[in-house]
């Protein structure tokens, strides 16, 4: 089930919400359903096992762990 952040175009309240089914979202400040969806950036943690640092098309790992 996906999490989503969303901004209430009434009272401008930034809220996260886990969508299950289709249930109609509303802002819990003050129960309007105008709402816009935001962007969210995710994250993830990777095992160094899984990466392929000797891949020549990516950074090597000093230079992506120095960019971090």
């Amino acid at each position: 089930m996906p999490m989503f952040e969303f901004e209430c175009k009434n009272c401008r309240n930034k809220f996260e919400e886990l969508i299950r089914d289709q249930k109609k979202i509303r802002c819990p400040r003050c129960d309007s359903f105008d709402l816009i969806k935001l962007i969210s950036a995710s994250g993830a943690i990777s095992d160094q096992a899984k990466c392929h640092w000797d891949d020549p098309s990516l950074p090597n790992k000093q230079e992506f762990q120095r960019k971090r």
